[in-house]
């Protein structure tokens, strides 16, 4: 024989066996693979820049020797740990240094060292989603999650620059929910961590999660979440950025092969897909809504029927007319007040009368009762501008006075002019003139789309008030807490 056709029979020979070996172990890839993280985000893990000042809420970070190199890897809400005490992120500040961030309390006596190290941890839940293309019986699969060693810091509850951390023992730790499918019978989770499962290909430790089972196994079985129930690996914590030779860039996201297998009952690896997830950092969006209140005063009609009265003339947003009083005789009429804002710590509406209604403008002095030619504030027994007393009698409690009720929204009146089942409760106006202090009318304590009020006026003259023009003026002033 032809010592060159002998090689080549021999050579041939061998390539044969070397590919039939090869496709004992693996015959192919699953289909509709895919690995799949419920929260991508990268952990944070920096350490402080400097001594920091004890009772501080501003912190300087390392953005040089640590994986996280920039505080907008931080958002506002999360939580950051500092020597195992928690604090929480207020803002971060984006300047040329990216190294400075707002915490919502002050930093406590011995965290504020040099170095410390600050953690934020990111967890998540791995969904594995395939279709098996052979059936195996009693066999497992298995799910490698890349860590970044096979020591004791790969599940010790804080997040490693290149891999995911299994959590420490005590505490959370991550595990896996394997599916319910009949025709494999029972499932049996196993989930061990980088250190105890000793697995390494390539140089690369890997936890493992395993979901061994005890029957047939079948093919073209789409463990899709939706068919079938999904392979989930819960409470996984997130890798902090890469370091070194594959140093993370921002708003990049540093990826991790996630290796899928299907093993048959000796633990040889049949059939195999290694699929990619990426971690990266968080999105900030933001925006900003200008503070916003809206405060209008608006006229009520005449025979409007309004706190239990009907109003006797039409008022508009400056005046209240009331026109020609009649001795013991109330005059009715009213205003709608209302407020719109965007105010975190809501409103509150104020009132205050100039003085008295005096002839033709005129001052009157103190309460206004010396003057014939003052129209006092409601009479009534027990009424001042603070409280408020139900009004009824024309005849021997003249004055003027005011009265409220809610027409939409939820304010807080000062009071109401059916209260305690009164007929009118009504109040007089604080006096400017007087000293006497402004008064809150009605609030609210957060924000609101549309309060309104109304503000119900009664007015009757007293039998000895000189004939003329009387008047006086009002000032509604709305403020906002921001």
């Amino acid at each position: 024989m032809n010592l060159k056709k002998y090689l080549f029979i021999i050579f041939f020979a061998l390539l044969t066996a070397v590919v039939a070996k090869k496709y004992l172990v693996f015959s192919g890839e699953f289909t509709s693979t895919s690995a799949t993280l419920s929260n991508a985000r990268l952990s944070f893990l920096s350490a402080l820049e400097g001594a920091q000042t004890i009772g501080s809420s501003l912190l300087t970070i390392d953005t040089a020797n640590y994986p996280s190199e920039s505080v907008l890897q931080l958002q506002s809400g999360d939580t950051v740990l500092i020597n195992l005490n928690e604090y929480e992120v207020a803002t971060t500040i984006d300047d040329v240094s990216d190294d400075t961030f707002n915490m919502t309390s002050g930093l406590i006596s011995g965290d504020q060292l040099d170095d410390t190290d600050i953690y934020s941890t990111q967890s998540s839940s791995l969904t594995v989603r395939l279709t098996t293309i052979s059936a195996l019986s009693g066999g497992s699969f298995r799910i490698l999650v890349p860590a970044v060693s096979a020591g004791a810091d790969s599940h010790d509850g804080y997040p490693d620059a290149g891999g995911f951390d299994f959590g420490k023992t005590g505490d959370t730790t991550a595990s896996i929910a394997c599916p319910v499918t009949a025709s494999y019978g029972t499932f049996t989770p196993t989930s061990t961590n980088a250190q105890a499962a000793s697995v390494t290909i390539d140089g690369i430790n890997y936890h493992s999660f395993v979901c061994a089972y005890s029957g047939a196994g079948a093919i073209g079985t789409p463990f899709d979440g939706a068919t079938e129930e999904a392979f989930i690996i819960s409470d996984l914590i997130n890798p902090a950025p890469k370091t070194v030779s594959s140093n993370h860039t921002l708003g990049q996201a540093d990826t991790y092969s996630v290796i899928i297998q299907q093993r048959d009952s000796g633990g040889t690896v049949i059939d195999q897909t290694v699929t990619k997830v990426g971690v990266v950092d968080a999105v900030r969006v933001s925006a900003t809504i200008a503070p916003q209140l809206t405060f209008t005063v608006a006229g009520v009609a005449a025979s409007t029927s309004v706190c239990g009265i009907t109003t006797d003339v039409t008022t508009t947003a400056l005046t209240v007319p009331f026109g020609e009083l009649t001795v013991a005789a109330f005059r009715e009429a009213a205003q709608r007040l209302s407020v719109t804002t965007n105010a975190v710590g809501g409103y509150s509406v104020t009132a205050i009368e100039n003085d008295q209604l005096g002839r033709g403008g005129n001052t009157c002095t103190g309460d206004g009762s010396a003057s014939n030619t003052c129209i006092v504030d409601a009479s009534v027994t027990g009424v001042s501008h603070t409280t408020s007393a139900d009004w009824t009698d024309a005849t021997n409690d003249p004055g003027f006075g005011y009265s409220l009720v809610s027409v939409s929204g939820s304010p807080t009146l000062a009071f109401t002019y059916n209260e305690s089942a009164r007929t009118f409760s009504a109040k007089q106006f604080a006096d400017m003139e007087d000293g006497q202090a402004v008064q809150t009318i009605f609030s609210r304590n957060t924000v609101t789309s549309a309060d309104v009020v109304d503000v119900c006026y009664r007015i009757v003259p007293d039998a000895t008030n000189v004939a003329g023009n009387y008047e006086n003026y009002l000032v509604y002033t709305a403020s906002a807490t921001f």
